[in-house]
């Protein structure tokens, strides 16, 4: 591939627009002396008409013609730096004459400053395109040229053409470093999928993967950030993840799918399971996973919506408040006189993010005696909620603090393990159960819209989140017991049997397709000589005791005090040896992600890449840009975001009317 450089002339001022095609050293010389080519800008109107030339020499940095063509057909070159001239026939001669002096003048800063390889020079602004969102033409850029020849006049520039096929080419050599990976990861893969449409109105599939890799740490890669246009139906959808699997070698290595719950969804896990049927594991009864946040957020919205109107008027009061800055700066004074703690500015809730009403409803009630001195000093504040009313926000807040809880925990890209999750959502069980016959019919109905939500999701999701709860040692069994008992003793034992035999299901699987001769092969060769016969005795024998998973389970739990930074997957590797193939199964189910927050990640750093200012790209430039910026630096970190600022734009958005179409989260 051939790189053309534009390079700027006048390496003093830099005011000169020229474009110039440059090479190495040597091969500039000999293009000198073979085909000189003068300076035809600085040559009188007269003697250059006709001619339309370019100065491709690197001699006309450090020269400049004076005057106009000699008589005798010669010219005046004059030394930018020394001053010293040259009287010669460029057309005869060429510019080795120019170029030998450009070597060896003293006060040339080509020669008091190192010279750098330009290849490696080139990637790194490469590098910083992808990472930090910058245009192509930043390399055109006059200013950033201007420094950086500051900085070092030995540089060459190039055009956004070339800065183009850079990237592209740290996208593919990438690419073919994380198709390494993948080969050689020892258990499954887990792959998440979400649509997005862009701001040009094309439609995007993101499609990421997640595994524990050969040094037993948790990974997340984007594999494809590809242009989808319609139709979104299952098939179609089905048939383009079959492409991509088959592209990066994933047939035989795919465990679970996690999406959000769209019907079309459901009709492509479908689709793709009969044809991924004979590789899946248990035959594709663990393939389908549905995104928990989605879950949360149909949950929960169809429970504010029947309390809406019960919190009419603390929404109405935070409305007074944040209209303007004078009122703000009234209710200030007011929490101020009243000695209350500041926990934060009022947030307005908005549609589109449940838990903002849960932040406004905490906020509100933090500043309630505040919004009662405020009525008393304002009379155009007709809003103040009823001792019933606050009473009423109170109940409901708290309940929805365990739904906040779960949120915060699954909402990030860089996410804990799935062991985790189980109990969260016992958390919003028990709650939806003890709540069902609330005294408050308002709060009684919330809970029964909620809760039928609930069974209608949760019901068959549950069983991995348990199967993943048992593998963490600090919990097992013991954990399943404690919450079926508390939820239904009557029912206990049988649910637990029921995840007994969906365990064994799953481990019998893992071990019937691990490989075990080859593992004793590896270990029978370290062997010293001569006990190779007694290590398959000893190995016939040990098959006849307790299995794997008997044997972890038959070991007492890990107490949770000791243990509570526990990283549940170095557990697993460091007894590998002793677990075998029940710590590849537990290393698989661990890294089941039950949220597509990740594939939402991208769609956040693919709004800046195409956005109102950038919106021409192709969709191949835009793939590069984001599936190389996760290859090198990961996803973004958003569980730690500032949820406060987010929200209060959306809001301001919303009560500007400003038409603008944002895009619904599930956070």
């Amino acid at each position: 591939m051939f790189f053309f450089y534009c390079f700027q002339m006048d390496t003093l001022s830099l005011n000169n627009d020229d474009d110039y095609l440059s090479d190495n050293g040597d091969s500039e010389q000999e293009m000198d002396e073979n085909n000189p080519v003068v300076d035809e800008s600085l040559m009188s109107t007269a003697e250059v008409k006709g001619k339309h030339k370019r100065r491709h020499s690197k001699c006309w940095n450090f020269f400049t013609i004076e005057g106009d063509r000699m008589p005798d057909g010669k010219f005046k070159c004059v030394c930018n730096y020394c001053n010293h001239f040259y009287i010669i026939d460029l057309h005869r001669s060429g510019t080795t004459t120019l170029l030998r002096h450009s070597r060896t003048c003293s006060k040339t800063p080509n020669n008091t400053c190192p010279k750098i390889d330009q290849l490696v020079f080139r990637e790194m602004i490469a590098v910083a395109i992808v990472e930090h969102d910058l245009p192509y033409s930043f390399v055109e850029y006059r200013r950033v040229r201007e420094a950086l020849h500051y900085a070092n006049p030995t540089i060459e520039f190039w055009c956004r053409n070339t800065a183009v096929s850079d990237v592209f080419k740290i996208f593919e050599r990438e690419k073919m470093k994380l198709r390494q990976v993948l080969s050689e990861v020892p258990g499954r893969i887990c792959l998440t999928t979400d649509l997005w449409r862009a701001i040009t109105i094309e439609g995007y599939l993101c499609l990421t993967a997640h595994y524990v890799d050969t040094e037993w740490n948790l990974r997340a890669k984007i594999l494809s950030f590809c242009a989808f246009p319609p139709p979104h139906s299952g098939p179609a959808i089905a048939m383009k993840l079959m492409e991509l699997i088959k592209e990066w070698g994933l047939q035989k290595k795919v465990f679970t799918v996690t999406v959000d719950n769209a019907s079309s969804n459901d009709n492509m896990q479908g689709f793709l399971k009969r044809q991924l049927r004979k590789d899946l594991v248990c035959g594709g009864e663990f393939f389908h996973i549905r995104c928990a946040a989605h879950i949360l957020n149909l949950i929960v919205q169809d429970g504010l919506a029947v309390i809406s109107e019960a919190l009419e008027k603390i929404r109405d009061s935070v409305k007074y408040v944040k209209v303007s800055e004078s009122r703000e700066l009234l209710f200030q004074g007011c929490v101020e006189t009243l000695g209350i703690v500041k926990k934060g500015s009022l947030v307005l809730d908005v549609t589109t993010r449940w838990n903002s009403t849960y932040m406004m409803l905490s906020r509100a009630l933090h500043y309630k005696e505040a919004f009662k001195n405020l009525a008393e000093i304002e009379a155009s504040y007709k809003s103040l909620p009823t001792e019933s009313e606050w009473l009423r926000a109170g109940l409901i807040c708290n309940l929805l603090q365990p739904f906040e809880e779960m949120t915060r925990l699954i909402s990030g890209s860089s996410y804990p393990t799935a062991n985790l999750y189980f109990m969260e959502v016992w958390k919003i069980q028990n709650w939806l159960s003890s709540n069902e016959f609330h005294e408050d019919t308002v709060i009684a109905d919330m809970v029964a819209s909620m809760r039928m939500k609930f069974v209608k999701y949760w019901e068959e999701y549950s069983d991995i989140l348990a199967i993943a709860a048992v593998l963490d040692p600090r919990l097992k069994f013991k954990v399943l017991e404690y919450c079926y008992h508390s939820s239904d003793p009557a029912t206990c034992k049988s649910r637990m049997d029921y995840i007994r035999k969906r365990m064994l299901k799953l481990y019998g699987d893992y071990k019937k397709n691990t490989s075990a001769h080859s593992s004793q092969e590896v270990e029978a060769n370290a062997l010293p000589s001569g006990y190779g016969g007694f290590y398959e005795f000893f190995s016939q024998q040990a098959g006849t005791r307790k299995s794997a998973l008997d044997l972890y389970l038959s070991e007492p739990v890990l107490d949770m005090v000791a243990n509570q930074k526990l990283d549940v997957i170095k557990y697993w590797r460091d007894n590998a040896n002793r677990f075998k193939e029940l710590s590849r199964m537990a290393c698989d189910v661990l890294c089941i992600p039950i949220t597509t927050v990740s594939s939402e990640s991208s769609f956040s750093v693919g709004s800046r890449v195409l956005s109102k200012y950038m919106s021409r790209l192709l969709p191949s430039n835009v793939q590069a840009l984001i599936c190389a910026r996760n290859w090198l630096r990961g996803f973004e970190v958003i569980a730690g975001c500032d949820l406060d600022e987010e929200v209060q734009e959306d809001a301001n958005e919303e009560a500007e009317g400003n038409g603008k179409k944002k895009k619904t989260r599930h956070n």
